[in-house]
């Protein structure tokens, strides 16, 4: 990506080049720091290559991602402690940035949170200042010096794997001033706005609460997007937000909305039609776990894609995510293609586990007694769920050793390559 791959603002439409630019993808808000690992960690490289990997197979062009900018008060946050960063943490960012760019991606990225979670939010500043009302946030002159200096440091930034600066990465498409900042005055989010242009000219900036329109901001001419939650999904309220945006000379974007409730096809479709509308995220994406099956988090908005141990609906609606995202770039939605082989974890006693791939809706089990080059028997095809363990053999033998392999199918059954045998010793 060069000069000329910047997302601009041109009148309330976004734009690469002269090319109108209309986006649809996933929140994947771990890829900086998780939750979701027994404790609070950086999520492991394959976990996400492979999130990347699946948004992208999703009809991805863009995510929205917290953790790449709301990182405080944790030891393994960007700035654990007041004025304090944290090179390691850092260099995971500088990984998922490069994975993103690696794609073609384009990513939203918050500064701050509104809410108390594990990656730091507004409270996180107040109370490093020892204020109890986590509000003073937006109105204390040293709170919003050390918000300011926080900023600072991550546009600046140098990517060391990529050698690119922050605030020179076309990869990002805007900087959100907060997630759901519900109760951020206008003459903050104009001053904060302000900053970040003074150092940043390339990107766009971003505001929105948690629902409804920030109606007091519009007339800001350092905001550029105005972002709104959808909890559920209503294409009547999604139509109604993206006039009033729009005719403020604002882009405006769905930053969050949930599909697994609601009327999602007539919101979607809304959404493809509506040219007011530049962009969506639905809320989230989970990929495999790095110990086999899907990363869980009990929200019940995660997408496990193309979805395991869901009901029809559910698997309808996940499916109804990837059409959008191709139709709301005017793309055909292409067929399938599973590139990856699945990772055999163990094998002994028979007993498998291993991790899925991008895509992986069904595996197949093979199994040789004659050696790692076969011949092989399918043991197990077609099996719909990838919970990544659990599987055993049904024709195990205890006194012969045996060798496994495995292979994962699409939904529209297009065959991926096979795993590395794994040798299972007699027992």
């Amino acid at each position: 990506m060069g000069e000329q791959d910047f997302v601009r603002k041109k009148g309330s439409r976004l734009f690469i080049g002269e090319e109108p630019y209309r986006f649809a993808g996933p929140n994947i808000y771990w890829l900086g720091l998780d939750e979701n690992v027994g404790g609070i960690d950086w999520p492991t490289p394959f976990r996400v290559i492979n999130a990347l990997d699946t948004a992208v197979m999703m009809g991805a062009n863009a995510i929205r991602s917290h953790t790449l900018g709301v990182s405080a008060g944790h030891p393994k946050s960007l700035m654990p402690q007041l004025r304090e960063l944290n090179e390691d943490a850092f260099v995971k960012v500088d990984f998922a940035l490069h994975e993103i760019s690696k794609r073609g991606l384009r990513v939203i990225i918050p500064f701050v949170c509104n809410w108390r979670y594990y990656h730091g939010g507004k409270s996180t500043f107040t109370e490093w200042r020892g204020l109890e009302d986590e509000n003073a946030f937006y109105t204390d002159t040293e709170v919003i010096a050390d918000f300011k200096w926080y900023i600072e440091q991550v546009l600046n930034r140098r990517n060391t794997i990529s050698g690119v600066v922050y605030k020179d990465d076309p990869s990002i498409m805007a900087w959100e001033l907060g997630n759901e900042l519900n109760s951020a005055p206008a003459a903050w989010v104009e001053d904060i706005c302000s900053y970040i242009k003074g150092i940043d000219q390339n990107h766009l900036v971003s505001h929105g609460k948690q629902f409804e329109i920030d109606t007091d901001k519009l007339d800001i001419p350092q905001l550029d997007i105005m972002d709104v939650h959808y909890y559920p999904a209503d294409s009547g309220e999604l139509s109604a937000d993206a006039k009033v945006v729009s005719g403020a000379g604002k882009v405006f974007i769905a930053g969050e909305y949930g599909w697994s409730y609601g009327e999602l096809h007539a919101f979607l479709k809304e959404a493809e039609l509506n040219e007011d509308i530049s962009g969506t995220c639905f809320w989230s994406l989970f990929g495999h776990d790095d110990h086999g099956g899907y990363v869980q988090h009990y929200d019940g908005f995660s997408v496990h894609y193309p979805g395991s141990g869901l009901n029809q609906d559910h698997l309808n609606r996940i499916q109804l995510l990837r059409g959008h995202a191709y139709q709301i770039r005017g793309r055909i939605v292409p067929e399938e293609e599973i590139t990856d082989a699945p990772l055999l974890l163990s094998a002994a006693e028979g007993r498998i586990s291993f991790r899925g791939v991008s895509g992986g809706a069904f595996y197949t089990l093979e199994k040789s007694t004659e050696g790692p080059e076969g011949p092989w028997t399918t043991i197990i095809e077609r099996r719909p769920a990838n919970d990544g363990g659990g599987w055993k053999d049904p024709l195990r033998v205890k006194t012969v050793k045996a060798y496994y392999r495995m292979k994962a199918l699409s939904l529209g059954g297009e065959e991926g390559p096979y795993s590395e045998p794994v040798e299972s010793e007699a027992f």
